[in-house]
């Protein structure tokens, strides 16, 4: 996910705050994972004036019980959903407080499969996750807005198959997550069916639609030379240069990432854009990216096929590792610019990004455990300056302390490794895994800068002197002042200027408060300075 600007994302954050608190936060505890949804939607009176939220659809949920099983409980919004009845392995329903409790027709035993058939209804209400206007719908689900068009275990560790059956008007282009398998007109009327090869979190279930949408397909080479569909889908009357420019580069985004990261993990790519009603500037749905109307900016594109790895491929296990989601997509942003500026651009940046934390930092860590059982509303948990920029610039510093060879070698591990694609990981299993491929013990780092919160102020000074036979002597001490986090260790450049024009650069690991390092030139030094390159981006001198 992308932040379009500050005041949408204050709009939207006072409409979580005051209107669906209680739709977001309740969660029952699972003992079950879900296997496949298949949803059956009839959307055809939303393309229709006066356009009503409101559409009738079944769904059938494939479920495994982690334990013996008598009911299944899932998210299903009231406010935004009426479940008519149940069937197959369901046999009755209670529906209150957003949950729907399903009761079985008998104890399923663990990884006894079944299926519950569930037919519903959409309410013609608003609810920030389904989205209609003048022959436009689509669908947003993070956070929790999966919940309130059709019901499901509405957590991201529980990924699951999609296959998606749409009825709407035939003038209308329907897309989803996965690949199109098939399209079926009836008079005035179009099915359309998307099905997905991979397993997928709810909050990146999507729907975009549209009458007279525009499509354009720009066909892409893999690395491996098979082809692949890149559909982008864009509306009259937004920039045609700004679309004819990512069709131009979103193969190179794709062939960069897929160098890095490995091979790109899906089986197509769409993009499309949405109207004003859309609270981001753009939302990283697997396959099925959408836009704020006419965002077709390189930032916004490279971050959200970033996303595809990083957040889509191998998704957080609860909100409280959405770090790596945001992190890695704002990182990246940066890492496209170096590809094709070259490394200051990148650098500039990296720097914004860390002005943008500097400045605003609310003073809350960038991981809060607690968030794996009770999820803080979105202001908090998608804060721009902390999950986006601090996150992101943590990622630059990880560069910094490993190299560029370790680095890039350690993410690629990462983003290909079999225990993680597909599925989840959590902070704690990703800092483990970085220590171990990158050789290196990274506690210290992932202590400091994840769990902790805030960042190093530093208040050093350095004594220069003569020591005789023409020798002289440099002594620096590094301070930090900071009173409201721990002690930041970090390795520390600093860049020492002689009288004779010349200079040099010394690394040395700063590992406790006033630390003294001495240095002997044959030269007379004139003047110091610490981080000469801005490498320590999240940091304060005084």
């Amino acid at each position: 996910m992308h932040l379009k600007n500050s005041a949408a994302r204050i709009v939207f954050c006072f409409t979580i705050i005051f209107s669906f608190c209680s739709e977001i936060f309740s969660q029952p505890v699972s003992n079950f994972n879900i296997l496949k949804y298949e949803i059956n939607v009839d959307m055809f009176n939303c393309f229709i004036k006066p356009f009503p939220h409101s559409f009738s659809a079944n769904e059938t949920v494939t479920v495994v019980p982690l334990s013996q099983l008598g009911q299944v409980t899932l998210n299903a919004v009231n406010r935004s959903l009426s479940i008519d009845s149940v069937s197959s392995a369901g046999i009755s329903f209670i529906h209150e407080n957003n949950i729907l409790t399903v009761n079985l027709d008998k104890l399923y035993d663990t990884g006894e499969t079944f299926d519950i058939r569930i037919y519903y209804r959409h309410n013609d209400i608003k609810d920030s996750a389904l989205y209609v206007r003048e022959g436009m719908l689509y669908t947003d689900c993070e956070s929790a807005g999966a919940r309130k068009w059709f019901p499901c275990n509405d957590v991201p560790s529980d990924k699951a198959m999609l296959s998606l059956t749409a009825k709407v008007p035939s003038n209308v282009l329907l897309a989803s997550n996965g690949l199109l398998s098939d399209s079926t007109v009836r008079g005035d009327t179009i099915i359309y069916s998307w099905v997905s090869n991979f397993p997928i979190a709810t909050y990146l279930m999507a729907i975009a639609a549209k009458v007279k949408y525009n499509l354009d397909v720009v066909n892409w080479v893999r690395p491996d030379g098979e082809n692949m569909q890149i559909r982008l889908y864009w509306q009259n009357g937004e920039t045609g240069f700004n679309i004819a420019n990512i069709k131009k580069k979103i193969g190179k985004i794709l062939d960069l990432y897929s160098k890095l990261y490995g091979a790109y993990p899906f089986e197509k790519l769409a993009l499309a854009t949405t109207n004003k009603d859309f609270p981001w500037g753009g939302m990283e749905n697997q396959t099925l990216i959408t836009l704020c109307p006419d965002c077709w900016t390189e930032d916004l594109v490279s971050h959200e096929i970033a996303h595809q790895w990083f957040g889509d491929l191998i998704t957080p296990m609860t909100w409280a590792d959405i770090w790596l989601n945001e992190g890695f997509a704002t990182f990246n942003e940066a890492i496209w610019l170096e590809s094709q500026y070259g490394y200051p651009d990148y650098k500039s940046y990296i720097a914004r990004e860390a002005e943008k934390y500097l400045s605003r930092n609310p003073g809350w860590a960038i991981y809060e455990k607690s968030w794996n059982v009770s999820e803080p509303n979105d202001s908090v948990l998608f804060n721009v300056d902390i999950t986006y920029s601090k996150a992101g610039c943590l990622l630059h510093l990880l560069r910094y302390v490993l190299g560029d060879s370790v680095f890039f070698s350690s993410m690629d591990a990462y983003a290909t490794n079999p225990d993680f694609k597909y599925g989840n990981i959590s902070t704690p299993e990703f800092v483990n895994f970085i220590s171990r491929v990158s050789g290196r013990n990274l506690e210290w780092f992932f202590d400091e800068w994840v769990y902790n919160p805030n960042h190093p102020v530093y208040q050093n000074n350095y004594h220069i002197e003569s020591i005789g036979s023409g020798k002289w002597k440099v002594d620096y001490t590094i301070n930090q002042i900071q009173k409201n986090t721990g002690f930041f260790k970090m390795p520390v450049e600093l860049k020492i200027y002689f009288t004779d024009k010349m200079d040099t650069v010394v690394k040395v690991n700063n590992d406790y408060n006033f630390q003294t390092f001495t240095f002997e030139f044959d030269t007379e030094p004139r003047k110091v300075s610490f981080d000469p390159f801005n490498q320590i981006v999240l940091k304060q001198i005084k």
